[in-house]
């Protein structure tokens, strides 16, 4: 029957197998639990002698006007946004950081590419170096990290030598012992927090824009320096309008990214942990919608400054 069709359909019967596996993982182990937690954020979810009951509302709705309904069923949500004492501070703050992380790593690793792009001797060592923590950033390299802070409490925890060795470790505390105002202290601490952020979560973007950087026709910036252009002319009419679909990609990874670093990922989890399905969930759709809107404001925002080179209009 396959080879008695014409080609055009035989080619859609093979994507369709071919597709068939990729299609059975989604629906059973994405799209169903994707449903299952948002019937989850409106109900309130048990488990009692290993089966789980689902029951729409805080209590069971029925008898009550629609306002009452409607309270009943955004219950789990109303505890997210009002009762629970973290997670709308939380929230806040990860979305603040998100956008700010955004710009600060995107412009970082843009102008680090660039120079990256440069003829220098060791080119290839240093773009190793800015790509490392990539690579380290895991969970190993946190369980270190925990591990040193653990060591560093103990130390200044064990008496009057060892406290003071423990301070030169903590920058923080060295500073104020020394006398330095709290308020540069603060100022000084926060700038190494985000320079050492900004370094260690680059890595992806720098090698995107250095990428599309090295995708540039060289013949562009032969005829710009003809025409007597300065580096700083050719980067801004030529580099930067030619890699800006990137911008968006690199974007959009960036924002994804923090969010998933983001801290209220704990406060999310331990209601996992607790049993709490119903708050869970809702969290968790709170959490994603956050995430969806602060995507779709900054691709709708670069979206009409992208230059793309093959658009006919």
């Amino acid at each position: 029957t396959y080879y008695l069709m014409r080609y055009d359909n035989q080619k859609i019967v093979a994507s369709i197998l071919f597709l068939s596996p990729v299609l059975i993982v989604f629906l059973f182990f994405f799209a169903y639990p994707f449903v299952l937690s948002l019937v989850f954020s409106f109900s309130e979810v048990s488990i009692l002698g290993g089966e789980m009951n689902i029951l729409f509302g805080k209590h069971t709705v029925g008898a009550g006007d629609a306002a009452e309904v409607v309270k009943d069923l955004l219950y789990n949500y109303n505890y997210a946004l009002r009762v629970h004492p973290e997670f709308m501070m939380e929230l806040w703050t990860t979305i603040q950081t998100t956008v700010i992380d955004t710009v600060v790593i995107t412009l970082f690793s843009l102008l680090i590419a660039v120079m990256l792009n440069g003829e220098f001797k060791g080119r290839g060592f240093v773009r190793a170096i800015f790509f490392l923590p990539v690579v380290f950033n895991s969970e190993a390299l946190d369980t270190a990290l925990e591990a040193t802070e653990a060591i560093d409490s103990m130390l200044q925890n064990s008496g009057t030598e060892n406290g003071a060795l423990a301070k030169i470790f903590d920058l923080k505390t060295f500073m104020t012992a020394v006398g330095v105002p709290v308020w540069l202290v603060t100022f000084l601490t926060g700038i190494t927090g985000a320079i050492y952020r900004t370094i260690t979560y680059s890595g992806v973007q720098i090698l995107v824009f250095l990428a599309a950087i090295q995708s540039v026709p060289g013949h562009l910036y032969e005829a710009a320096k003809i025409e007597g252009a300065t580096a700083y002319e050719s980067f801004w009419k030529i580099t930067l309008p030619m890699v800006s679909p990137q911008i968006i990609t690199v974007v959009v990874y960036t924002i994804i990214d923090s969010f998933l670093r983001s801290s209220i990922n704990d406060i999310i989890d331990y209601q996992y942990t607790q049993g709490n399905y119903g708050y869970h969930a809702a969290m968790s759709w709170l959490y994603l919608i956050c995430s969806i809107l602060i995507l779709a404001i900054a691709v709708g925002i670069l979206s009409k400054v992208v230059f793309y080179q093959d658009d006919k209009k």
